[in-house]
């Protein structure tokens, strides 16, 4: 019998509950009216760009946890994980409906990024099988807040 991976099930767990917000406040933008929509549409495009760059973190920690992979590869890993920071900063300084597109185009894209750390064996085996549906689930409330800005 083997044993549940105690890392894998409290990604998943954290993972699944961050979309809590995602959720919450692409419904509220969606069904709660103006008032509502007022807030809780500008706090998910917020939301939207903080996790960007916490998926830009994810690669700076997967680059400096391998010090023996060449310079030229952890500098290029470095590189792309400071992109997402960047691409929502930028989506926090354009009017809204731009800037909830610019993070779920970044939420969608990074998974390039995901996918190529992870077939390089930089990533746990299980790490698509949580990015796949935790980006695509963020950039589809990122999508309902464009769409209701």
């Amino acid at each position: 019998m083997t044993l549940p991976d105690p890392t894998r099930t409290t990604a998943l767990r954290l993972g699944f509950l961050g979309l809590v917000p995602f959720a919450g406040l692409a419904v509220v933008s969606l069904a709660g009216g103006d008032d509502l929509g007022a807030v809780a549409n500008p706090a998910l495009l917020a939301y939207g760009a903080t996790i960007l760059s916490f998926l830009g973190g994810i690669h700076w920690g997967l680059a400096l946890a391998r010090p023996a992979l060449a310079a030229r590869e952890v500098a290029l890993m470095l590189a792309v994980g400071v992109l997402p920071q960047l691409l929502g900063f930028t989506a926090l300084l354009v009017p809204a409906p731009l800037g909830h597109a610019l993070c779920a185009g970044g939420l969608a894209l990074f998974l390039v990024a995901d996918r190529a750390a992870a077939e390089r064996g930089l990533a746990p085996a299980w790490f698509m099988q949580l990015r796949w549906p935790l980006s695509c689930s963020a950039a589809l409330a990122m999508v309902v807040g464009a769409l209701t800005a």
